[in-house]
Formats: C-alpha cells, structure tokens, sequence
C-alpha cells in the first residue's frame, strides 16, 4: 500500500491502487482506493474531464466513506459522503502557476 497525503491527488492513477493517507506510525490511518481514471467533474471553479475518483474509507469506521474528484494539475474538485453523512465540498476557483 502506497502512502499519500490527505490534501494531495492519488499517488497514481492506476485503477485500484489502494493507499493509505493521514498516516502515523502506530495509528490507523484513512484508505483510498482508485476507483476510476476517467471521469467528468463539475464544480463552481469549471467542468474538468479525465478526473481520478477515489473512495476514501477509514478502518475505525468501516460503515463510513467517501467519493472524492482529483483533475489533473488543479487537485481535488468535488468530495461528497455517500455513507454515514450528507457533507460535500467543491471547489469554487483556482488558479495556476504563472
């Protein structure tokens, strides 16, 4: 399992590469796994195509996850609970390197 950090996109964009995030020696971290690699994702900042999916999952609540959007080169776009809550965030603008 590769490690990334929570804020980061996935390490890879292999479809179900699994990863650990969050993580502390000796604690349970949060887990994501690639879902897909080419999705559309819609948010106040754009319309962004060929985004990541990721679900993300914790081992101290296994009921509980989330879906969350990378775009390439911008970061994360949209995120939304699916299981054990109703929260969401998108992404309102960015901007690029000049």
């Amino acid at each position: 399992m590769e490690r990334s950090p929570a804020s980061s996109c996935p390490p890879s964009r292999a479809l179900g590469l699994t990863y650990g995030q969050m993580y502390v020696a000796d604690e349970n971290g949060d887990e994501a796994e690639v879902l897909s690699v080419d999705e559309q994702a819609e948010s106040p900042a754009g319309h962004f195509t060929d985004a990541v999916t990721i679900k993300d999952s914790s081992p101290l609540e296994p009921k509980v996850f989330e879906y969350k959007l990378f775009a390439r080169g911008v970061g994360l776009v949209r995120a939304f609970e699916v299981s054990g809550g109703s929260g969401h965030e998108e992404l309102v603008s960015y901007s690029t390197p000049k």
